[in-house]
């Protein structure tokens, strides 16, 4: 999997934090799919799902902010995980949620992505299995 981060970052303003790269690094060292489940798994899927999420949820209650990265996880009830990309530091996943409307605290983003990574490991079987889901509708 190979993204052009310059390339997200320049053409929706934002700052990818490190804790996504150092996932995306865990993903390409471990050959695992992205796509298979729908998760964001390019340069133009981040791109797309990202730029979705702006326009669709911007009046919503809450609404989307042009600085939180989505990066294509749900939890599968219409709620989206993301991370706030106005610095590479960012170590925290939220939840924007709808029902209650708000933003959650999730984990951090280290804790979050260890998670995700077991669940890609046994094909989503684990105790996790139910807590992600692909983002990318649109394919």
């Amino acid at each position: 999997m190979d993204l052009d981060y310059e390339q997200i970052e320049e053409e929706l303003d934002l700052v990818i934090p490190d804790i996504y790269k150092i996932f995306i690094d865990a993903v390409n060292s471990a050959g695992f799919d992205l796509k298979k489940y729908r998760i964001y798994h390019n340069t133009e899927t981040i791109l797309i799902g990202n730029e979705k999420m702006r326009e669709n949820l911007s009046d919503s209650l809450p609404p989307w902010q042009n600085h939180y990265f989505d990066f294509g996880v749900g939890d599968g009830c219409g709620n989206y995980f993301f991370l706030h990309a106005n610095d590479e530091k960012v170590d925290q996943v939220q939840l924007w949620a709808h029902d209650p409307a708000g933003i959650e605290d999730v984990s951090t983003g280290t804790a979050f992505f260890q998670r995700l990574l077991k669940e890609l490991e046994i094909d989503f079987q684990g105790p996790d299995r139910y807590s992600f889901d692909g983002n990318r509708y649109w394919e």
